[in-house]
């Protein structure tokens, strides 16, 4: 009799992990998933990166098609992501993990960054620490989806 409910146990025990496994598995997208109808945009392009004195500038040209391969509607603005790499920390330049969103960026109200035709110029002026300055731009829709993240830039600060 034992040895029947030691059994029941551990298959109750084995099924409540197998479980909790695939409730936080998912399916491996961790971002909020984007409808069919929605027109999330593709990556900025040419992104560039150039010290100034005290101040580092960001230049990208926006993206002209979506993540489908559409034309590009309803592009409302950017979040501009950066991390900030200590001397001697050992952390990888290359790395996805320790970026934050600095500044978003609105289309509408382009009150702390410029637009020449397709091309955004921001400048970053909180940029006092010595250390590796980190940039990447996630453009946004009007629909408030993030479209593809762009390649990284980084520049030096001694």
């Amino acid at each position: 009799m034992n040895r029947w409910r030691g059994s029941k146990q551990t298959i109750g025990a084995f099924s409540g992990i197998l479980m909790l496994l695939l409730v936080t598995m998912g399916c491996g997208k961790k971002t909020r998933p984007i409808p069919r109808d929605a027109r999330a945009p593709r990556a900025v392009r040419n992104l560039q990166i150039k010290k100034l004195a005290g101040a580092i500038q960001l230049r990208w040209e926006e993206p002209k098609k979506d993540l489908r391969g559409d034309k590009l509607k309803g592009l409302a603005g950017y979040h501009v992501l950066r991390k900030f790499i200590k001397p001697g920390s050992g952390q990888c330049l290359e790395c996805p993990a320790g970026f934050t969103d600095v500044a978003d960026l609105d289309r509408d109200h382009p009150v702390n960054f410029k637009e020449a035709g397709r091309t955004i110029l921001w400048t970053d002026h909180d940029v006092k620490t010595p250390g590796i300055y980190v940039y990447r731009i996630v453009p946004f829709s009007v629909t408030g989806y993030d479209g593809a993240i762009s390649n990284y830039v980084s520049v030096k600060i001694p």
